[in-house]
Parts: structure tokens; C-alpha cells; sequence
């Protein structure tokens, strides 16, 4: 599992690199008040070469991260495919969640700051457009953030 600070460090490496990111995911529904162990990092990224280059810059601090081409950012919005970073974080970057993507959610990103770290990431109402019917965690998340949500609509 990432620690706070690896996570801060790859979000602040992100930053500097002028990455086009939303961080999703298990880190997402933490930052959005449910707390809950996640074995990777989720980042949806725009399909996109340049910003490709960026996230490939970023990374150049894990060794896997010489494998990747900036070609790969480039997907077609209907057949996304996901990268996986494997090294002593897993990241997943993806172009898609749920049939999210990037520019899909962008009304629900919001842009807060952890220690110095600016970190974009979604609203509960994008996450809950990023969560499945047929996985156990998802369902899980679901439940935990429609809960926070009508705690906030109170």
C-alpha cells in the first residue's frame, strides 16, 4: 500500500511536470472522508502524447517508468486502455473509470492542497460515476459515499 508521503511525493512530482491528472480511486474516496486501505494508486488521465510525456517525466524516479512510451497516452476513447506502473508503487493510469473519462468528470474535480501538495481529485459525485455494480470494493465505496453525501446534504 502507497504511504501519505509516497503519494504526496508522486502528486507533487505530477505538479511540477504541469501533469493533467485527477487522482480516483481508493485515495480519492479517503480524501472525500472514507477511510480505507487501497493497494494502488489510481490516476485518470486525458488521452494525449504531450501530457504523456509529462506523466513519463514524472515517474523517472521508478525504474519501470523507462519502459514507457509517450505513445501509449495516445487511446481511443472508446477502447481505453489502462497502464500499470509496477515498481515500488503501483499506479495505475487510466483513460477511462467506469466509462468516466477525464473530460467527462472534469465538473467534478476539485483542487485541494495536503501539505503544500496540490492534488486534483474528484467530488463525491464523480466518484460515485467512477464505481461499478460488480465489484465487491466498489459496492463498498458506493454505500460509504452516497452515506457522506447525505451527510453533507443535511
Amino acid at each position: 500500500m502507497a504511504q501519505a508521503d509516497q503519494l504526496l511525493d508522486l502528486l507533487r512530482r505530477f505538479a511540477d511536470e504541469g501533469v493533467q491528472y485527477v487522482l480516483v480511486g481508493g485515495h480519492a474516496v479517503r480524501l472525500n472522508g472514507f477511510v480505507r486501505s487501497t493497494e494502488d494508486i489510481d490516476i485518470l488521465l486525458p488521452s494525449s502524447i504531450d501530457n504523456g510525456r509529462k506523466v513519463i517525466r514524472a515517474l523517472h524516479f521508478l525504474p519501470s517508468s523507462a519502459e514507457l512510451e509517450a505513445e501509449w497516452f495516445d487511446v481511443d476513447p472508446a477502447q481505453p486502455d489502462n497502464i500499470r506502473v509496477a515498481d515500488e508503487l503501483l499506479i495505475d493510469l487510466l483513460f477511462a473509470a467506469n466509462g468516466q473519462t477525464f473530460e467527462s468528470l472534469l465538473p467534478h474535480v476539485r483542487h485541494i492542497v495536503v501539505e503544500g501538495v496540490p492534488i486534483a481529485t474528484l467530488d463525491i459525485e464523480g466518484l460515485l460515476k467512477t464505481k461499478t455494480d460488480y465489484r465487491d470494493k466498489d459496492r463498498i465505496d458506493r454505500d460509504a459515499l452516497m452515506r457522506l453525501k447525505r451527510q453533507l446534504d443535511q
